[in-house]
């Protein structure tokens, strides 16, 4: 059995001071505890009434106890409240062993709000949310080597891959002081994962990916102590735990949200009524539990919902213009000196109405950190920077392949669509008539390279060709492929007709409320002006995010483009929706397909796919079966060299540089980091260690 842990060393301890300054400060070694002295009873006997009375003694008194030393230091402004009462001691709040982070720069110091932008309506996405929610079961390394545990101490993993044990931190609480334990993941597993009302699907593919959710195992061991047990060898478990599936293990305190299931409390209709806005108990419990896409607005949106990340909500968003978190008092993480994170008192996010205006005020100093600056900024960033502005700028590494993926969706319900679709010599005509050098400098502003879809150049999962096949701007040789597949020529106007002699025509989808929204549209209109010339012709939907998901629902959605992840270390393994049929719903060459194959809700179209799609994906869940990275990368260069040979999507670009402007004052930020879906966007950089300098 291999044993996966975090070594708890904590190198120093600190001496609970209610008077300590912003900076956490080294302390003597810990004392140990003075026993009180012993009360001395008197004795029960009658005296003889012979012998003269004595004069009554003075008993000793009882000596004060001497508190213990505290083993942690904590934030003044914590402090402050331990001494007026309103507060247990710092030793007393965080678990026997809690996880050590230890500083990616330096040890920083307590205080101080960071200043946070965002766009739009919703605290939710724009980055903010990575910031300072989620917590995963496992997390990466910030070398992202790997991973470790997280939200637990140790992770015990049988030989055949098949039984994960998890050792939980005793004694570690929810953000109001009730204690974290196995029966909070009993409640998630059996009460929500398992329970067909909240989860009609079964459990999610994304960390079950073998299609044996029904069949996985939950076992509470005891208090501190739960066992998952898969039918088959699942070898990534632990790297699945880390992004999307592994967050949904810190978002459900039984104690809080009971009241919201039907199991736990029968008067759960009266509820329903009085909230009024809402159908069934099961739309209730997935408003304030945060259910699917909703966790994040769940956390932001009501501050009574007990949480485990390093700030808590205290005043949320509503209808103005502000969102404000402060710390919480029960977070389970110290620094390697054995100060309790995170540095950082509050943080404020300020929405703005849009991105020029949240540009300004980052410029202006009123800003701390925001998410997606833009390429058309970068010059305007660095020209700041070196202006002597309060700007530094901070390049990580991408985990992005592409830019931009253009999808043909091979499952339409149309089915001569569908059959053009599946030709890869449309496919290869269609990327030939693609000017990808001008896509890099109209939209890219010169950053990046043309590139297909696959994996990084310098990671374990590259395959040598995949990203430079087809890439080459040739609209005559884009003709000669297009003409195998249109066998009945072009009209007048010069554009391919179908097979019933009509002009054949597919329609753009672009999601256009997203944060890269505009890039995409921009994307798509030079795409359908190259495509115009070669015969193809096609025509912009331009959509918001209800129609968009109706419209993924229905399977109605023809051609799309859409970002890129998969690209940097393993995460083609982690996410290879570009490069396997079947996996994944924003694969949408391939949407109904996967819809079958996960057996999605009524409401959702499934298509069932061809004998070769199945064989693929068998091949893609051997590599998951694997006990052993190095195993499991053998198997997926042979899935890899298929997508290669099969040409399933469409790539525009390498992206190019990344970069991210923050505040002069804030410290404790690496230089360079991994970023991206896969890694949990900012959560690699530990951002509960970062502090103002000031």
């Amino acid at each position: 059995m291999r044993k996966y842990g975090l070594n708890i060393l904590i190198l120093l301890v600190m001496l609970l001071s209610a008077c300590g300054t912003p900076a956490p400060t080294q302390a003597p070694a810990t004392q140990e505890p003075v026993a009180p002295a012993a009360t001395a009873i008197p004795a029960t006997e009658e005296p003889k009434a012979e012998e003269p009375k004595e004069e009554p003694k003075e008993e000793p008194k009882a000596e004060e106890p001497v508190a213990p030393a505290s083993k942690y230091t904590e934030s003044p402004m914590l402090a402050a409240k331990v001494e007026a009462g309103e507060l247990p001691p710092v030793d007393e709040r965080l678990p026997a062993n809690p996880a050590v982070v230890k500083p990616l720069v330096e040890t920083g110091k307590y205080g101080g709000e960071m200043r946070f932008g965002f766009t739009g309506t919703s605290a939710t996405w724009g980055g903010f949310v990575f910031m300072a929610a989620w917590e995963h079961l496992t997390i990466w390394k910030p070398d992202f080597s790997g991973v470790e545990p997280n939200l637990v101490e140790s992770i015990d993993v049988s030989d055949d891959v098949t039984a994960y044990t998890f050792h939980m931190r005793k004694g570690m609480k929810w953000s109001d002081g009730v204690d974290f334990t196995a029966d909070d993941i009993a409640f998630y597993i059996e009460d929500i994962l398992f329970n067909t009302d909240l989860t009609p699907g079964g459990p999610s593919a994304d960390w079950i990916p073998t299609g044996q959710g029904a069949d996985m195992k939950f076992e509470k061991i005891d208090d501190y102590t739960f066992r998952l047990t898969f039918p088959q060898p699942y070898g990534t478990f632990l790297y699945a735990l880390a992004q999307w599936g592994g967050r949904s293990f810190a978002q459900y305190p039984k104690h809080y949200l009971q009241q919201y299931h039907a199991k736990y409390n029968d008067k759960v209709d009266d509820l329903v009524k009085a909230d009024g806005t809402v159908a069934d108990w099961m739309a209730l419990f997935n408003k304030y539990g945060g259910g699917g896409w909703s966790d994040p607005e769940a956390f932001y949106l009501y501050p009574e919902h007990p949480t485990l990340y390093a700030w808590m909500t205290t005043q949320p968003l509503g209808s103005g213009t502000q969102i404000r978190l402060e710390r919480n008092p029960y977070y389970w993480k110290v620094d390697t000196e054995g100060n309790q994170l995170p540095y950082i008192d509050s943080i404020l996010g300020i929405s703005y109405q849009d991105a020029e205006s949240r540009t300004f005020a980052m410029l202006n100093g009123d800003l701390d950190a925001l998410k997606d600056p833009g390429n058309d900024n970068r010059i305007v960033y660095h020209d700041a920077m070196n202006e002597g502005k309060p700007i530094s700028i901070y390049y990580p590494k991408s985990d992005g392949a592409n830019t931009n993926t253009v999808h043909f969706n091979q499952t339409i319900a149309d089915e001569y669509k569908a059959s053009v679709f599946a030709d890869i010599n449309f496919r290869i005509g269609m990327s030939h008539a693609i000017n990808r050098d001008e896509i890099i400098e109209i939209v890219h502003n010169g950053q990046g390279t043309p590139a297909q879809q696959a994996p990084n150049n310098d990671g374990p999962l590259f395959t040598e060709g995949m990203d430079t096949q087809y890439i080459e701007y040739d609209p005559a040789l884009a003709t000669e492929y297009l003409d195998k597949v249109f066998t009945n020529g072009k009209d007048a106007d010069g554009y391919y007709l179908d097979d019933e002699g009509k002009r054949f025509e597919t329609i753009f989808t672009v999601q256009n409320d997203l944060s890269y929204g505009t890039t995409y549209i921009q994307v798509a209109e030079l795409l359908i002006g190259y495509w115009d010339k070669v015969g193809v012709k096609a025509t912009l939907n331009s959509i918001a995010t209800d129609p968009y998901e109706q419209a993924r629902k229905d399977n109605t959605i023809e051609t799309i483009i859409f970002t890129a992840e998969g690209g940097a270390g393993i995460t083609p393994i982690l996410d290879p929706r570009y490069y396997v049929p079947l996996y994944g719903y924003q694969a949408y060459f391939a949407r109904a397909w996967y819809a079958w194959r996960v057996n999605e809700t009524p409401d959702v179209v499934q298509v069932e796919p061809p004998q070769w799609a199945k064989d693929a994906y068998a091949k893609y869940e051997e590599v998951l079966m694997q006990p052993t990275q190095e195993k499991q990368i053998e198997k997926m260069k042979v899935v890899l060299q298929e997508a290669k040979e099969r040409f399933y999507v469409l790539g525009i670009s390498r992206p190019g540089d990344m970069y991210y402007p923050y505040n002069s004052r804030l410290g404790g930020i690496p230089a360079t980091w991994y970023d991206g879906w896969a890694e949990g966007v900012a959560k690699i950089t530990y951002p509960e260690q970062w502090f103002i300098k000031e």
